[in-house]
This record gives C-alpha cells, sequence and structure tokens, in this order.
C-alpha cells in the first residue's frame, strides 16, 4: 500500500498519515507544494508596478520557504519508523496533489480544510473529491 500525505505544517495530519502507514504496512510519501499561483491570483492591472503588490508576494515567497523548510525538517523525525520519501512540488496546490496521486497512491492524508496556498479560496477538498484515483482520508486541523 501506497500513502500520499499532503504536508501543510499541521502536525496531527503527518503523525496521522505516519500511524495509518505502519498500522498497514504501507510506504509514505509525503508531498509539500510550493504555491505557484499568487501572481495570477493577484492580477495584472495597475497596481502591478506597485510595491504593495511586490512587497506581498515577497511576503507570500518568504512565508512559503519557512513552512517548506519546516516540513523538511520535521518529516524525517515524524516518518522514522516507516519507510518515508519526502517530495517537494511547485503550482497550483490541488493540481500538483491529483498529479502526484495518479502515480500509483491508494490513499490520500490531508488537512480539513485544506489551506495551502490559495486552496482556502479554491476549494481545493472538492478537487480532491472530484479527481483524485484513489481514497481520501481528511484529518481535522489542530487548533
Amino acid at each position: 500500500m501506497n500513502i500520499l500525505v499532503v504536508l501543510d505544517g499541521n502536525a496531527g495530519t503527518l503523525d496521522e498519515a505516519a500511524r495509518l502507514a505502519r498500522e498497514r504496512g504501507a510506504s509514505l510519501t509525503g508531498l509539500f507544494v510550493r504555491e505557484a499561483g499568487w501572481n495570477d491570483y493577484l492580477g495584472h492591472d495597475w497596481l502591478s508596478g506597485s510595491n504593495a503588490r511586490a512587497g506581498f508576494l515577497d511576503y507570500v515567497a518568504d512565508r512559503e520557504g519557512e513552512l517548506e523548510a519546516a516540513v523538511t525538517e520535521s518529516f524525517p523525525e515524524r516518518t522514522s519508523d516507516v519507510p518515508a520519501t519526502l517530495k517537494i512540488a511547485a503550482g497550483r496546490v490541488a493540481e500538483e496533489i491529483v498529479k502526484e496521486a495518479r502515480q500509483g497512491y491508494d490513499l490520500i492524508v490531508c488537512s480539513n480544510p485544506l489551506t495551502r496556498g490559495l486552496e482556502i479560496v479554491r476549494d481545493g477538498a472538492a478537487v480532491l473529491a472530484r479527481d483524485t484515483p484513489c481514497s481520501l482520508y481528511f484529518v481535522e486541523r489542530d487548533a
């Protein structure tokens, strides 16, 4: 069995995926997706050259980098007792998850609500439910 866990900084989701992998003798792949759609989401209007827009894009890039570093550091520690692989991708979060899921996973584990990147406004969970070729397991986000 192959399990894909969507890494979003929620320790509870990663811990639950690792528990499932242990119980089922499964391999675990952690996927962190750097949201690449902020530039398009903000649009290209007369504010495109403004410092506010550029400053916001820099802020988002910094936050994505910080979260990626934190996830990269914690993943091996939390999955040391199961066969685990870490993957990093860039793009629209739900689309990248679906693309990876089509590589042969039996289960996707992700936080509910799915709030990585722009999925908070795109309803990424609905995309996953509609487009993934395997089962989904949603874990309530840590408070």
